[in-house]
């Protein structure tokens, strides 16, 4: 199998992969730069694959890496997570695939309706599913947890569960028991995983991703705000 390594400079996180006469997939524009005897090839998907893309907000195409030599894939402020898939099927989050062995076979895995409704994703949601022998890579904003659930139940406040195992099921519900506590507690709904199986958690992001977050929020605030100080000049003048 490939070699995937975490590589960090200047406070920015990649990953390298070493590739010895063998075959990666990568998300659709990672690619920063490589080196060696590497052929590029992105196949078109099915017509049914294309639709369900299309409804998931997931990349149509994800390139394949073939040869000997390094590719070296696109810095994030954020991080990455490389776990290894047993036969069993993983489900992604959205968003959270990066990269994987070619053995690893890509598909959707579908949320039930009700379920992905509450979630406010919608009445469809389709998500990366990743299943067979190998590496996978994953965005993550922080470090990553995995936690063995058993016959356990985790609940979580928003999308911190960037994957998890086949076998964990996945509902969305207020966090007390009665909705006037709800009503009292000023907390949103969360979402309840529970085993057997496994998930891999991220609940505290990189300082420098915050941080990266919070000047893209700025920025997008940004033009509203100079209208504002505009319309206050005209009125003021």
């Amino acid at each position: 199998m490939a070699e995937f390594e975490i590589q960090e400079s200047e406070y920015q996180r990649w990953v390298k992969i070493t590739l010895m006469n063998e075959t990666v997939r990568a998300e659709a524009g990672a690619l920063s730069y490589m080196r060696g005897m590497i052929e590029v090839v992105a196949p078109l998907p099915s017509l049914g694959h294309a639709i369900k893309c299309k409804i998931a907000d997931e990349p149509l195409i994800r390139p394949r890496y073939t040869g000997t030599g390094d590719v070296y894939l696109t810095s994030t402020f954020g991080g990455y997570h490389v776990f290894e898939v047993h036969d069993e099927p993983w489900i992604l989050e959205s968003g959270s695939y990066w990269a994987s062995d070619d053995s690893v076979q890509l598909g959707l895995h579908r949320e039930r309706m009700f379920t992905s409704f509450r979630a406010g994703e919608g009445f469809i949601d389709f998500q990366t599913k990743v299943s067979g022998r190998g590496r996978v890579v994953l965005n993550a904003a922080g470090p990553v947890e995995e936690i063995d659930l058993g016959s356990e139940t985790i609940s979580v406040e928003g999308k911190l569960v960037i994957a998890r195992s086949a076998g964990v099921t996945y509902r969305v519900g207020n966090p007390t028991r009665s909705m006037f506590s709800y009503w009292l507690s000023g907390e949103e709904y969360v979402r309840r995983y529970t085993g057997p199986g496994r998930i891999l958690l991220v609940s505290t992001p990189y300082f420098n991703w915050r941080m990266a977050a919070e000047a893209n929020l700025t920025q997008a605030m940004q033009p509203e705000a100079e209208r504002r100080l505009q319309k206050a000049a005209l009125r003021s003048g």
